[in-house]
């Protein structure tokens, strides 16, 4: 028994000196969202971060979905103290963590940093990312709302041409007239277009309207200009006159959203971006491909933007390491994995015009998005913007969009952009009498 009783005291002797031997480590909590596609390529950059940096922990603090939640959750924790070292963020959340003052400038690390410069970065993505002169978060990649994907087969059967990029809002409406069926009781079997969700903004910028006046500095709401006002109409007559594109009343019918619609080839033309592809990759009943959003009436071409990338916590531990995950994990090894999935488009622009984005799968003319990502519109730096979009401007309009609306379109939009001038822009005479 004593010499069992020796061993095992021995055992724990050892098993304590090993343990009191093992460094600890530095910790890095790292928060961002994304699919099981995404998911598994961001598991094996951790693995391979670590790797590559012995003595640092990546803490993974993934949840399910982007959205107003995410953000809540990120300003409680700071609140609280208890955010996460690294953040995965889209520019509307970076709008409201930079307006409470908790994230770090990158600045200083990317001016110092030898292997990736500020110049190989798309410069849109970089200037909306950038608050006062501060870089508050690297982009990994750049969105544009850019892609109209239509059904070929549906195409072929109207023995219509395929949508180029040069094409008109004109021409795509007639093709979609063309492209909308209907049963012997009026009933659509098949839209000739719909959008993914209601991108408002693009049809103003594609008229030649603006949400704000100026996007960098807004000082007030002029989404009711009559070039704006004529994008929304257009929009409204796809609906209500033309009948060719889902209402808000048959948008809350469809299982599954429009893109739904689309998978099942019950959808001629679908508008939304580019991170659809790997979902639509896997369509085996019917050739598909993409072409640019068309130009508006006056040969304007205009759609928004938008993008993602890492940010880093204010007043970190360990700022030094977090920007060696932050680089690496918006550096070309990070953004070349994400682009063979086809779902993101690279921010670094060597990288997109590589054979990682450009790797001659569907959709055939991904090429487009090199030029869309430099005509795009990013979003205005206003902490204000979506919760206009969403909470002023959206429910002034919802009654529009649904049969039977007999008011006066223009008078809807002048009355929310009143009501957001007045709420954001107190000082401003714009909309008012």
């Amino acid at each position: 028994m004593k010499k069992i009783q020796t061993a095992l005291a021995c055992l724990l002797a050892a098993l304590l000196a090993g343990c009191a031997a093992k460094p600890q480590g530095r910790v890095i909590r790292f928060r961002y969202w994304g699919d099981l596609k995404e998911m598994a390529i961001i598991h094996r950059l951790i693995a391979e971060f670590e790797k590559a940096n012995p003595g640092v922990t990546v803490k993974d603090e993934m949840k399910p979905a982007p959205g107003q939640t995410y953000t809540d959750s990120l300003l409680t924790e700071f609140a609280a103290g208890t955010a996460p070292d690294v953040i995965f963020l889209t520019a509307d959340i970076m709008d409201s963590l930079a307006h409470a003052g908790v994230l770090q400038d990158l600045s200083p690390f990317l001016q110092k940093d030898k292997d990736l410069k500020e110049s190989e970065f798309y410069p849109s993505i970089i200037r909306r990312f950038t608050i006062d002169g501060k870089l508050l978060v690297l982009p990994r990649d750049i969105a544009p709302f850019a892609c109209v994907y239509y059904n070929k087969n549906l195409f072929d059967a109207a023995h219509l041409p395929y949508p180029k990029d040069d094409w008109t809002v004109e021409q795509m409406r007639q093709d979609a007239i063309k492209l909308t069926k209907r049963d012997a009781d009026g009933q659509v079997t098949q839209w000739g277009f719909a959008e993914d969700w209601p991108i408002l903004e693009t049809w103003m910028l594609d008229f030649g309207g603006k949400v704000v006046d100026d996007y960098e500095h807004p000082t007030r709401i002029v989404a009711d200009s009559p070039q704006a006002l004529a994008g929304l109409r257009f929009r409204w007559d796809l609906m209500m006159k033309d009948k060719v594109e889902p209402t808000g009343a048959d948008s809350q019918t469809i299982n599954g959203g429009t893109m739904s619609m689309f998978l099942d080839g019950k959808l001629a033309m679908f508008y939304s971006g580019l991170w659809k592809v790997p979902t639509f990759r896997d369509i085996k009943n019917f050739d598909w491909d993409v072409a640019m959003f068309p130009k508006g009436p006056d040969g304007t071409r205009g759609f928004s933007s938008g993008g993602s990338g890492y940010a880093m916590k204010k007043g970190v531990a360990d700022p030094g390491d977090c920007w060696k995950l932050i680089k690496f994990m918006a550096g070309p090894e990070a953004e070349t994995y994400m682009a063979e999935t086809g779902l993101t488009q690279p921010a670094i622009m060597s990288l997109a015009k590589s054979k990682a984005f450009l790797d001659g799968k569907k959709p055939h003319n991904k090429k487009m998005l090199l030029k869309a990502a430099l005509i795009a519109t990013q979003p205005p730096k206003w902490y204000h913007y979506d919760e206009f979009m969403t909470s002023v401007l959206g429910p002034n309009l919802d009654p529009a969009w649904v049969p039977g609306f007999s008011g006066n379109l223009a008078d809807l939009v002048k009355a929310a952009v009143r009501q957001g001038n007045g709420r954001y822009f107190p000082d401003s005479k714009a909309g008012q009498p």
